[in-house]
């Protein structure tokens, strides 16, 4: 049950209702609002949003069917279909619409509102977080992935006077897409992770990366906290008059420095803070870093240094985010939800560190939205693989395929490529042997946790 009334949609710009009751118009609480006709339940809203694939002004008579109090439309609708009786609240815009209304549920509430974005661990990290505070305090998050421009107002929606804090994921493709969500989300606490080469086709290059990312600190209102990632260069030079900077680093003079210490024969690294070994569950170096900003965060919001420690300590990984898993004496690390050329080398770093009796081996695919320079990318990720102690790489999709054909015959002899993911786990099925690692990991469209599922 959501804390927002019929009240709270009746207030959105230049609505007019059609069809709706009185007993629908005055309800205080509304159950849910969804967006998917296919998995709407009695009394909650039908909210219709265009999409790339799906018009889901399409389903109205579908969601209305199924119980639906009443379906939020684009004020064409009217025109386009018949009205037919229909219970509808008609906007000019169904995204702004949702939008404002999630803006309008964050001005309720004055508990501390984090916003996470970055190229790399910023789910991670936002879980890190959350996980850390949740020992103290009530917390509200992004579940999963929900950072864009749909599912960060629908998680905003859920906030209620029960939370004690909330911690925000946002995410960015394009240009402008992170000072939209940082007026929507209006953070009073703010961290990015990293700047990296992501979405090179959209944001051109890693200076375009930066500018988009840090426009989540140019939204902040004055007086707002910054958390500052001392180790990027472009994170560190961020300057800007009116807010509260707090610097975390391993590398440079920060607020809070953190020490990397030994990794276990999982490849799970230790963070020394405070003089304190905290020993995480989670493989890679990267995670380390993630760690740092996590404490960092919990820290400076009041959390004691035995919280942090334990709360990193219990910290397990997140689904198809370095998890590991095993299949007939083989460990594998499920790390598919993405992939760029920055965590595909942090990530094959940490194969190789984890210890193993038997080959290191990757089963990768393409990375996407990398503009120009996607090609030699390709070509330096799978350089940076057999330079650094893998010893076969199973590969698929056009781009790494493309990569592959302007490698050298001796190394070239290392690579073996598979038509697509079915294909490529028959030949891992057959190659793999007890004592192997295994890294899976790709773009998101390649699905490559499929691997998982066809192994016998």
């Amino acid at each position: 049950m959501l804390s927002i009334a019929v009240e709270d949609i009746k207030k959105l710009t230049d609505g007019v209702f059609y069809n709706v009751g009185e007993v629908s118009l005055g309800v205080q609480h509304i159950k849910g609002i969804c967006i998917d006709s296919r998995t709407i339940e009695p009394e909650e809203i039908f909210w219709c949003i265009r999409g790339e694939r799906f018009d889901g002004h399409e389903f109205v008579g579908e969601a209305l069917a199924r119980g639906a109090l009443f379906a939020v439309v684009e004020s064409d609708y009217i025109q386009r279909f018949p009205l037919d009786g229909k219970a509808l609240f008609a906007v000019p815009d169904t995204l702004k619409a949702l939008q404002e209304l999630a803006h309008n549920q964050r001005k309720k509430y004055s508990f501390p509102v984090l916003a996470i974005t970055g190229s790399n661990g910023k789910t991670t990290t936002k879980e890190m977080i959350a996980h850390i505070l949740q020992a103290r305090m009530n917390i509200h998050k992004t579940k999963g992935n929900r950072n864009n421009q749909i599912g960060c107002p629908l998680t905003m929606l859920q906030m209620t006077e029960m939370h004690e804090a909330a911690v925000m994921e946002i995410g960015s493709n394009h240009f402008g897409e992170i000072e939209t969500l940082t007026k929507l989300v209006s953070p009073s606490h703010a961290l990015i992770t990293l700047i990296g080469d992501t979405h090179l086709e959209f944001l051109n290059d890693r200076a375009g990366v930066a500018r988009e990312k840090l426009s989540l600190f140019d939204g902040l209102k004055p007086g707002a906290t910054a958390y500052i990632n001392a180790d990027d260069p472009f994170i560190a030079a961020y300057r800007r008059e009116g807010l509260r900077y707090i610097r975390y680093g391993f590398d440079a003079q920060a607020d809070y420095n953190g020490v990397y210490g030994a990794m276990d024969t999982k490849g799970c690294g230790t963070l020394i803070l405070n003089d304190r070994e905290i020993p995480l569950q989670v493989p890679g170096i990267h995670n380390v870093r993630n760690a740092l900003a996590a404490a960092t965060v919990a820290l400076d919001l009041g959390m004691e240094m035995d919280d942090v420690a334990a709360g990193l300590a219990s910290f397990r990984g997140y689904e198809k985010r370095m998890q590991v898993v095993g299949w007939n004496g083989v460990t594998i690390l499920n790390d598919c939800y993405n992939a760029n050329p920055a965590s595909m080398k942090l990530a094959i770093d940490s194969l190789v560190q984890i210890g193993h009796t038997g080959r290191a081996v990757m089963a990768v695919g393409d990375m996407n939205e990398l503009g120009v320079k996607e090609d030699e990318m390709h070509r330096d990720v799978l350089n940076h693989a057999m330079n650094n102690g893998v010893d076969k790489i199973f590969i698929v999709g056009d781009k790494m395929h493309k990569a592959f054909a302007a490698m050298d015959d001796v190394k070239s002899g290392k690579i073996k490529p598979c038509s697509n993911v079915a294909s490529m786990s028959d030949c891992l099925a057959r190659y793999l042997k007890p004592g192997d690692i295994l890294l899976l990991k790709g773009s998101r469209s390649l699905q490559m946790e499929k691997i998982l599922a066809y192994l016998p």
